[in-house]
C-alpha cells in the first residue's frame, strides 16, 4: 500500500510540472502591448460581412416593408512600421433587391504622411495627412490598444495558424465599444446618438486570440448586432416613418509575418496622381450647364 501511495504522489507531482502556468489578464495585455511596440512589419488579412435590415413600421403593404443590404469585403496588407509604409488591396461587395450585386476594389497605399488611393481604376493622393492618421492604419496597434483598454478574460487556448494561442474574451467599456462601431460602420453618425443606451441594448461578442510564445496577436473576431431605430437616430417619423434598422456585422482579422522583410513600392500612377484637392478645385471651376430655355 505504501508503495502505491508513493507511485500516485510520483505521478500527482510529475503531471502538476505539465501544467500550463496561464498570465493573468493584466499580465497578458502588458506582455502584449510590450510586444507591440517593438514589431518592425507585420501582414494582416480581413473579412467582413455585414447585413443592414431596414424596417418601415409606418409602411402598409408588406411587400414595401423591408429592405435589405448585404455587404462582403475581404482584403489583405502589409505594414512596415520603421519605415511607415503600408499596402492594402480590399474587394467589397455590395447586395441589395434595387441595386443588384455590385463590387468595388480599392488599393490603397501609404507613406510618411501621404496617403494614395485606386478605387476602380481611378487613383487620388492625399499629402499632408495628420500624425494620427498613421496611428489609425497600424491596425496591430490600434487592436492592441483597444483589447489593453478592456477586461479581458482567458477562457481556453487554441492553435491559430499552428501557433499556440491563448483565447481571449473581451468586454469593452462604453468608450472602446464607441471605436469598434466606427470600424465596422465608419459611415453611420454615431457621434449623433446615445451612445449610452445603444452600448446597452447592443450585443456584442468580441474574442482574441495572442500567441504564447510572442505576446502578439493572431486573429481577432467580433460578431455585433444592433437595432437602431428613428429616435435614436433623430429621423422625423412624420417624413421619413417609424424607421428600425438592424444590423448584422461579423468582422475577423488574421495577423501573421511579423518583422519579416516586406517591400513596399509606391506605384507610378499614384505617384503622378492629382491630390484630392487639385480634384476638388477642378471641380469647382467646372462650367454649370445652364439649361436651355
Amino acid at each position: 500500500m505504501k508503495k502505491l501511495l508513493l507511485l500516485l504522489a510520483m505521478i500527482a507531482v510529475a503531471f502538476s510540472g505539465c501544467v500550463e502556468e496561464k498570465p493573468s489578464p493584466e499580465e497578458l495585455k502588458a506582455m502584449m502591448i510590450d510586444s507591440v511596440d517593438k514589431i518592425q512589419t507585420a501582414a494582416f488579412a480581413v473579412d467582413l460581412e455585414q447585413t443592414i435590415k431596414i424596417v418601415n413600421l409606418s409602411e402598409t403593404d408588406r411587400s414595401l416593408r423591408t429592405e435589405t443590404f448585404t455587404t462582403k469585403s475581404s482584403g489583405e496588407g502589409v505594414l512596415n512600421v520603421t519605415a511607415r509604409a503600408m499596402r492594402m488591396t480590399m474587394t467589397t461587395t455590395s447586395i441589395s433587391e434595387e441595386m443588384g450585386e455590385v463590387t468595388s476594389e480599392m488599393e490603397m497605399y501609404m507613406e510618411g504622411d501621404t496617403m494614395y488611393t485606386n478605387v476602380d481604376g481611378e487613383w487620388m493622393k492625399m499629402p499632408g495627412m495628420p500624425e494620427e492618421m498613421w496611428d489609425q492604419q497600424n491596425q496591430v496597434k490600434t487592436q492592441a490598444e483597444l483589447l489593453n483598454a478592456s477586461n479581458i478574460e482567458l477562457v481556453g487556448s487554441e492553435k491559430i495558424d499552428g501557433k499556440d494561442a491563448f483565447k481571449v474574451k473581451v468586454v469593452p467599456d462604453t468608450e472602446t465599444f464607441t471605436a469598434i462601431l466606427s470600424q465596422q460602420m465608419g459611415s453611420m453618425p454615431f457621434y449623433a446618438m446615445n451612445i449610452t443606451q445603444l452600448f446597452e441594448d447592443s450585443e456584442m461578442e468580441w474574442t482574441t486570440w495572442i500567441s504564447k510564445e510572442s505576446s502578439l496577436p493572431l486573429k481577432n473576431r467580433v460578431i455585433l448586432k444592433l437595432t437602431l431605430t428613428s429616435d435614436m437616430m433623430g429621423i422625423p417619423v412624420d417624413e421619413m416613418g417609424d424607421l428600425e434598422m438592424i444590423i448584422d456585422s461579423d468582422s475577423t482579422v488574421i495577423y501573421s509575418g511579423y518583422n519579416e522583410a516586406v517591400s513596399i513600392e509606391i506605384p507610378d500612377e499614384a505617384v503622378a496622381a492629382p491630390s484630392w484637392l487639385d480634384m476638388l478645385m477642378a471641380m469647382m471651376n467646372e462650367p454649370s450647364e445652364v439649361p436651355a430655355a
